[in-house]
């Protein structure tokens, strides 16, 4: 499966980006947010990555379907055995009125807060069910 990106740069060079990344050996979807540095250039090197089980996914896909208003997503990288900078990070998806918001908040062990939002069209919100139904099917099915 090929990776999804969103992008949504701006004039101002405020903008974001926004990756789905299925690793079927780990059994997960990574999502990779990174902010826009120049017109038309991503800073991909500090990029803030968030880990979804395909519990999570199926979460976002409820959210999606049944139009709720909103879920966070908590996870703790200091469970995994890979050295990290991150204490904690917080996914938090809302409903808005023109499709979805997507923001990242990563508190780093210096307690400093890094955060990422992308706002996320209905039409490319119907991408990511499939993706994540997708998802779901390999690590259940295959």
């Amino acid at each position: 499966m090929n990776n999804y990106v969103i992008y949504k740069p701006n004039s101002s060079k405020t903008g974001s980006a926004l990756s789905f990344d299925f690793n079927k050996l780990k059994k997960s979807v990574f999502l990779e947010f990174a902010k826009q540095k120049e017109e038309k250039a991503f800073d991909w090197q500090n990029k803030q990555i968030f880990k979804l089980s395909a519990q999570d996914c199926s979460k976002i896909c409820v959210l999606i379907r049944d139009r709720k208003e909103e879920l966070n997503l908590f996870h703790d990288p200091n469970k995994s055995i890979n050295e990290t900078t991150v204490k904690n990070a917080v996914l938090k998806i809302t409903k808005t009125n023109f499709g979805y918001s997507f923001k990242i908040n990563q508190q780093e062990k210096d307690n400093t807060i890094n955060s990422i939002a992308i706002s996320v069209t209905e039409d490319e919100a119907y991408i990511l069910v499939l993706i994540f139904n997708k998802a779901i099917e390999s690590i259940y099915l295959d």
